[in-house]
């Protein structure tokens, strides 16, 4: 019996497809894929480091041969029942493999629709379906005449095989666009390719989504439906802040889950993962580009169990498994269990930090599942954010009630915008008085207090009844308004309700 599962670069939410295979009493087979040395291999290298770890069980390991036919014949050695893809780097090698195996996948003649932005839109246009207008630009001459002959101002930059937002600029006019095509034409994509082609092509300004799906025999099935929270950064870039898990499709949610459908069935996904990436706007949805893999992120399984009831590599898993359990859920209506938000961190510059109290925040609150984020203890410099792949942290929220989980998301959102200082600082929490004799040795002490720990002790001593002398005195919190404002933050979150400062 064919035991054996082989998956093709396992990471980020990938990750979580090694123990369902397990659970379902098959063999789980590593396939790294293979990227070239450089900035891209660099990243791939930590993040498969920080995943080993978690691996508390032996498993086969292989590594893809630039000679495919040396990883063909590894993997074929093998007699594998499915080779899965993974993450972004593991869909060229995971699909050419199926399909040379005979096994179920998409067809390796349609790669280029699956990877490449600019043929992903030539193939919507032809089959009839809303695309986004776009041309393969080589120089700046390529830039200035699109801009000519389409009259457009407003346009977006990227590589036409990317990932993760990097190397994405939204531009307005001519000097930013040759200011972001020279950086980029310099600049290596997210996989180490030689040739980088880059892709100009009109923005769509609407709200932003992510559209989910698992297909089967040439048939996509929902699995969830996010809506994205994104900001433009003071030096241009957009950068994730968030995402929502949508509850109820409404119409235009509805009509933009259709589109999706007939958008995976036209660039000829027939088995496996779509994370589609759509745009609403007053003329309806357009996808911006689909990924065919499951969604990124790192998403726990168990924070998506409690969202959805099911996460995505198991469903994944079971449909490629079993044609019979896809058409079961194709059946099911989509209905989560419960609202679930993923905060993403960013840093508007370079920083150079001492202490963070992002840690004893998240601690407690009540939504709170799980993530990671940079802090004092692992380093004491973050990077301006960009991209994806400089993002602080990463953060799941998710609870019984909603309102609960909105209200933590919305503090964390505020908080960040507003009050940095409390996730990041290498100065004092507190703002000291103007008037240098009322520096007690009191409030000394509490300037000069570590960040991390004086949030833990504030919060400590409000969930505790605020019960005997209190750690911040007035004469500190009423030295400026913004230090009675964090007061208030940290009373909040240790469940003492208050008006969220505006």
């Amino acid at each position: 019996m064919k035991n054996k599962i082989v998956v093709a670069e396992p990471m980020s939410t990938a990750f979580n497809f090694l123990e369902d295979i397990r659970q379902r009493g098959y063999e789980p087979v590593i396939l790294e894929a293979y990227i070239p040395e450089g900035y891209a291999r660099r990243l791939m290298d930590e993040e498969r480091k920080n995943k080993y770890a978690r691996i508390k069980y032996p498993i086969t390991l292989l590594k893809e041969n630039p000679n495919y036919a040396t990883t063909l014949r590894e993997v074929r050695d093998l007699d594998p029942l499915l080779v899965l893809v993974g993450g972004e780097e593991g869909v060229i090698i995971g699909t050419r493999l199926a399909d040379d195996l005979g096994l179920t996948g998409n067809p390796f003649s349609n790669i280029p629709k699956m990877t490449r932005k600019s043929v992903m839109h030539r193939t919507l246009k032809e089959a009839g379906l809303r695309y986004i207008h776009g041309k393969e630009v080589s120089s700046c001459e390529d830039c200035l005449l699109f801009l000519e002959e389409t009259g457009m101002e407003d346009v977006a930059l990227k590589h036409d095989h990317g990932v993760a937002s990097v190397g994405v600029h939204l531009i307005h006019g001519k000097e930013e666009l040759l200011t972001a095509f020279r950086q980029e034409k310099s600049s290596e994509n997210m996989f180490g390719e030689d040739e980088n082609p880059l892709l100009l092509q009109e923005r769509i300004f609407g709200d932003e989504y992510v559209v989910n799906t698992v297909s089967r025999n040439g048939v996509p099935a929902l699995t969830s439906v996010f809506r994205y929270h994104k900001k433009q950064t003071p030096s241009g870039y957009i950068v994730y802040r968030g995402l929502e898990t949508v509850m109820e499709l409404d119409r235009k949610e509805t009509q933009l889950v259709e589109y999706a459908f007939r958008a995976v069935k036209a660039l000829g996904i027939t088995d496996g993962p779509v994370h589609g990436e759509y745009m609403i706007d007053e003329n309806g949805p357009v996808l911006i580009e689909a990924n065919c893999r499951v969604m990124g992120g790192s998403a726990p399984a168990g924070f998506l169990d409690k969202v959805f009831g099911y996460h995505e590599t198991d469903v994944v898993l079971d449909s490629m498994l079993d044609g019979d359990f896809h058409n079961d859920f194709l059946k099911n209506p989509y209905r989560p269990l419960r609202k679930g938000y993923v905060k993403d961190f960013y840093s508007d510059r370079d920083k150079t930090i001492s202490s963070s109290g992002i840690v004893p925040i998240l601690r407690n609150m009540e939504s709170f599942y799980s993530g990671w984020v940079e802090n004092a203890r692992k380093t004491d410099h973050i990077r301006e954010t960009i991209d994806l792949e400089t993002e602080t942290g990463c953060v799941y929220l998710v609870h019984d009630d909603p309102e609960t989980t909105k209200r933590e998301f919305d503090l964390l959102m505020l908080i960040e915008e507003t009050y940095p200082d409390l996730l990041y600082s290498d100065t004092s929490l507190f703002i000291p008085p103007e008037d240098g004799a009322a520096l007690t040795p009191e409030i000394m002490d509490i300037l000069k207090r570590d960040t991390e720990t004086l949030i833990s002790d504030i919060i400590s001593f409000y969930k505790n009844g605020a019960k005997g002398n209190p750690i911040i005195p007035e004469k500190l919190m009423n030295a400026t308004p913004y230090n009675r404002e964090i007061m208030d933050i940290l009373k909040n979150i240790s469940g003492v309700s208050f008006k969220s400062p505006q």
